[in-house]
């Protein structure tokens, strides 16, 4: 998780049918945190379905006449559970007087093993850089721990065709 990375903290609690983590990062410049604090690792305590997660948080130049940039989150899901969860982040950036940059980047879906949830703010300008800024992403995983929610992804086979079920 979090632990070993200097200005990264974190804050895990247990939430009705899932599990939440907050990631606060503190940065003295956005497009410092690819190098800095990538890929972070989430694991759930989840006595039902335990699962884990990489976060990546990438902040990098576009080749254009502006120098733009672009920043963005994926969340990808490594345990090789079948079981299908409830995921969802938001990524909030904020300035060094707490003032957000930009709307928060959010994306939910189901998710089984190796699905990712991306999501991107294209066209940062240099300016909104910035010194000192503050990225807090928040993870919520549910639909795991009441059985009767279980959702397996499947295969049907029929005679001749094996249909595969796992993104309906």
């Amino acid at each position: 998780m979090a632990e070993g990375h200097k200005g990264i903290s974190s804050k895990e609690e247990e939430i009705e049918d899932g599990h939440k983590i907050i990631y606060d990062v503190n940065l003295h410049r956005l497009d410092d945190i690819q190098r800095t604090y990538c890929p972070l690792q989430y694991q759930t305590r989840c006595r039902t379905i335990p699962t884990s997660w990489k976060i990546e948080l990438k902040c990098e130049r576009v080749p254009d006449e502006n120098s733009s940039y672009t920043f963005s989150m994926m969340l990808k899901r490594l345990d090789l559970s079948d079981h299908r969860v409830y995921a969802s982040f938001s990524v909030s950036i904020f300035d060094v007087s707490g003032m957000p940059i930009y709307p928060p980047l959010e994306r939910d879906d189901r998710m089984v093993h190796d699905d990712e949830l991306e999501a991107t703010i294209d066209d940062f300008v240099p300016s909104d850089i910035g010194d000192l800024v503050n990225v807090t992403v928040t993870i919520i995983i549910k639909r795991c721990h009441d059985r009767t929610n279980w959702q397996c992804a499947s295969k049907v086979n029929t005679d001749k065709n094996s249909i595969n079920l796992s993104k309906l």
